[in-house]
């Protein structure tokens, strides 16, 4: 009975299975692999079995314009179902900062102990139900916030807020003059 599925792994079945866990919003790479109990999403993939160290090769080989292309597919069809209008734009603008290992990533610039990257992230927010990232960027963990203001406050008679990482008073009072609104806290 385990001969009945294939047993070779290729990048065919890793990307069924990658675009699995995206549709089912599996929350790790762990999760995709319990839901290989069920005999009909073995059959579906054509698999008897997964693991999520498996998984987590093949998806550290990826090459990343693939990712690039899913979160492009994705985004447009979420962008068709629910478009996005005047009354409903609301983005929310941050970043996060990951320490990252200073040997095996000497270009990632953050302290002198320690690389880093921070990825900084526009949040689309019509309602509890319908948010979705809307646009991201990924820089050193050096990388100042208020560098990015121009990049993901991009359109006019939307609402966006922001911590104060971004505020630069000039900029936002040529903005508020063109038509972008935003809430943020003051600096002191």
């Amino acid at each position: 009975q385990a001969d009945k599925y294939h047993k070779k792994f290729d990048f065919e079945h890793f990307l069924k299975v990658f675009l699995y866990g995206i549709d089912n919003e599996c929350e790790s790479l762990r999760e995709i692999d319990t839901a290989f109990v069920s005999p009909d999403l073995q059959q579906t993939m054509t698999l008897d079995a997964i693991s999520h160290s498996q998984l987590s090769r093949e998806l550290a080989q990826m090459d990343d314009e693939i990712l690039w292309a899913i979160f492009a597919q994705l985004l447009e069809k979420t962008r068709s179902k629910i478009p996005v209008t005047k009354r409903n734009a609301l983005y929310l603008v941050d970043s996060s900062t990951f320490s990252l290992n200073t040997t095996r990533y000497p270009w990632a610039d953050f302290r002198s102990t320690k690389a880093g990257i921070k990825l900084h992230l526009k949040l689309c927010f019509m309602d509890k139900e319908h948010f979705y990232p809307d646009q991201f960027e990924v820089t050193n963990a050096v990388e100042h916030d208020d560098n990015h203001l121009e990049v993901f406050v991009n359109q006019p008679e939307a609402t966006y807020i922001f911590d104060r990482g971004y505020i630069d008073y000039e900029r936002l009072d040529e903005m508020e003059a063109d038509g972008y609104f935003f809430v943020t806290r003051v600096k002191k």
